[in-house]
């Protein structure tokens, strides 16, 4: 009796801490994402359309090499303390921006170092939310993790949309910095007591290795790497395309692209459940990829200014996407132990260079081809997904 009360104890606290870091993850979360989708529109003040993509280059390239270096700095100073000072870190780079008469380069460096920010709070969280999980409920917790950040994902780009009367962006990066602040009180309350588990020492060559003998890491990389590429693009371009190329203001563009993401609300915790309990992640990944790549490809036939169409086909490339996310999420942390900084920076670390490369080759394509064949490339690349999802081993 005793013995499983005990347990039971262990388990509560457990949900408990979850639940905390799923309310911080959509506190985070929302802080960034009324800016997220009119960055490439904010950046364009200073720079022309087809250097754009640099900037999010360069700021993946820093991220990568942090990623590198991350496990003696959590050694040293701990996840929570290390997330602490990566929250502090945004909420400076964000009044840089909000501040009048700041000098362009400036206000660029201070974009890349905080969407450096960004990809590390997320790692951070990832570590938090990975200890306080067990394997038998992957699907469920990533499920819900990603819920609160979906939900802060469709929220974002309406606030932007209703805040925006023109070009003051510097309203959504005051937001963040509101949002920021609670952010960090609830952190410094809460997680203080986090104990750090036992990193484990990096070495990316052998995990590089590790990844490429082990076929169903490799190819759940694979799944996220080509995932982290169609947002890199729709992320810097669809914004672009719909206000500069369609005829979009830079509010109603806000609209369109928060009520698409709205799919992923209403598709990921069920999602979550059926990968768990119901069928493994293979079926939904290859339904996934394949109505990325339909969607995203029709994109650049479609030339009308029409708000219903545009918010309805870009809702069901999130439709796709909503499944690959979760569907690779959940398949490649069954696979890992939590504790292999290693292997999630590895994992992590996907993210930053697809955004190195990608956004850069995007810059480099649009000298010779308009921006809407972007999104036909994009399509195709999707179909690659299919490939890899059909060569991995389901794990229901």
């Amino acid at each position: 009796m005793y013995n499983l009360s005990l347990e039971q104890k262990k388990s509560n606290e457990k949900l408990s801490a979850r639940h905390l870091i799923y309310f911080i993850a959509f506190l985070f979360t929302l802080h960034m994402t009324p800016a997220v989708y009119v960055t490439s529109s904010f950046i364009g003040q200073y720079l022309p359309e087809s250097k754009v993509g640099y900037i999010y280059s360069i700021s993946a390239l820093l991220t990568i090499i942090l990623f590198v270096a991350i496990r003696p700095i959590l050694v040293k100073h701990g996840n929570y303390k290390s997330f602490i000072f990566t929250l502090s870190t945004s909420v400076l780079m964000l009044a840089i921006m909000v501040l009048p008469n700041i000098d362009s380069k400036i206000i660029l460096a201070a974009l890349i170092v905080n969407s450096i920010t960004h990809a590390l709070a997320f790692f951070h969280l990832d570590i938090f939310i990975s200890h306080y999980s067990n394997l038998k409920d992957t699907g469920v917790v990533r499920g819900a993790f990603l819920t609160a950040q979906n939900i802060a994902f469709v929220i974002g780009p309406l606030l932007a949309g209703s805040m925006l009367t023109g070009d003051d962006f510097w309203k959504v990066f005051l937001f963040g910095i509101c949002l920021l602040i609670p952010t960090i009180y609830i952190s410094i309350k809460y997680l203080k007591d986090f104990k750090d588990p036992v990193y484990k020492e990096p070495q990316l060559i052998k995990t590089a290795i590790k990844v490429l003998r082990n076929k169903d890491i490799y190819h759940a990389i694979s799944i996220q790497g080509l995932l982290r590429v169609f947002y890199s693009w729709m992320i810097i371009y669809t914004p672009i395309f719909l206000t500069m190329h369609i005829g979009f203001s830079i509010s109603e563009t806000a609209t369109i692209i928060g009520i698409a993401l709205i799919a992923f609300l209403f598709f990921t915790t069920p999602l979550g459940y059926i990968s768990d309990k119901v069928m493994g992640e293979k079926e939904l990944l290859i339904l996934g990829f394949l109505i990325m790549a339909l969607s995203t490809g029709a994109m650049a036939f479609i030339e009308t200014e029409n708000f219903l169409l545009w918010a309805g086909i870009l809702f069901v490339t999130r439709i796709g996407a909503s499944m690959v996310e979760l569907m690779g999420e959940a398949y490649f942390f069954k696979k890992i132990d939590s504790t292999d900084v290693s292997m999630v920076s590895f994992y992590r670390m996907v993210r930053p260079l697809t955004h190195l490369i990608f956004p850069a080759l995007a810059s480099g394509l649009l000298i010779f081809i308009e921006i809407k064949y972007l999104f036909l490339i994009l399509g195709i690349l999707m179909l690659y997904g299919i490939k890899y999802s059909l060569a991995i081993k389901d794990t229901c």
